[in-house]
């Protein structure tokens, strides 16, 4: 007999064994896989059938990211719809000395959604309304054979204009704010790029002017007239762009030489009018290369 089979008497401990009807022995399985027998498909196709339980995903925090993380950049462009029309009414507003919703010195307004997108809006603009005037110009006061040649060096030249005047000069004011003069509350580089980003939407007038002033002057017969209109609409623009970036950065930067002169008004009067002097003389350099830029200089 063969040794798969044992007696009733020694039946096995795990309760798998057989029993064999004809001469009551119990039949022992020999391998493994009868002793734990595989699930049935039924079973199988049940848990199959299971929904995933998505584990919820933890927000990452910005101030945790470094610079080569998406995250890291997160904050600089969390801003909603109310807050930024909020921002360009303030903006628009020249002799207002707010700039946060909040109006509070404690905001960092370290967004940066205004200083990309109306610059580049802006730019967008300025090119179409010199490129455009031009052609119109063309059509209605020259010849049929004058032809306007489009210059696309004007675009690039427009961006390297914008962004750079709009970056470069809060840069400078905040390393000569912060390790020349030392402020004791130093300025806010974000904030300051925010405010001049938004202050832009004060050049969007001139772009539509200029389409207007060509329809009924002519740069051929007039082109002095002409010249002398557009001066006046870009130095007026620039002017009431300037005021505003001013009369938004003033509060911080009077508060801060307050506490220099430790109470002493002539000398933080003077170095007050010395920073907001430099930020006009700046930016109306600034307006005669847009002059020149986008209009050019007839004689």
């Amino acid at each position: 007999m063969s040794n798969a089979y044992k007696e009733v008497g020694g039946a096995d401990p795990q309760g798998e064994s057989l029993i064999d009807q004809n001469d009551g022995y119990f039949i022992e399985p020999d391998n493994a896989e009868a002793r734990n027998p595989v699930p049935s498909q039924t079973n199988h196709q049940n848990n199959s059938t299971e929904p995933e339980v998505i584990q919820p995903q933890i927000p990452i925090d910005p101030s945790k990211s470094h610079m080569f993380q998406i995250s890291f950049y997160r904050k600089f462009f969390d801003l909603d719809s109310e807050q930024f029309f909020t921002k360009i009414q303030m903006a628009l507003n020249p002799l207002s000395n707010s700039f946060s919703p909040t109006n509070s010195d404690n905001d960092e307004s370290t967004e940066l959604y205004g200083f990309i997108w109306i610059t580049g809006t802006l730019i967008f603009l300025m090119f179409v309304s010199a490129t455009g005037s031009n052609l119109l110009s063309g059509w209605l006061h020259s010849g049929k054979e004058a032809k306007y040649n489009y210059s696309f060096e004007l675009l690039t030249q427009s961006i390297t204009l914008f962004y750079g005047y709009n970056l470069l000069v809060p840069v400078l004011l905040f390393a000569f704010t912060t390790w020349i003069l030392k402020f004791p509350e130093r300025l806010s580089l974000t904030k300051v790029i925010s405010i001049y980003g938004y202050t832009n939407v004060l050049w969007f007038p001139i772009t539509i002017v200029n389409f207007l002033i060509v329809l009924f002057i002519s740069n051929e017969k007039h082109h002095l007239i002409l010249n002398m209109l557009e001066w006046v609409i870009v130095v007026l623009s620039g002017a009431i762009t300037g005021l505003s970036n001013i009369s938004k950065i003033s509060p911080i930067v009077k508060k801060n030489t307050l506490l220099l002169a430790e109470g002493n008004t002539e000398q933080s009067n003077r170095q007050h009018i010395t920073v907001l002097l430099a930020l006009g003389v700046t930016h109306l350099l600034f307006t005669v290369l847009v002059k020149i830029t986008f209009f050019g200089i007839k004689v």
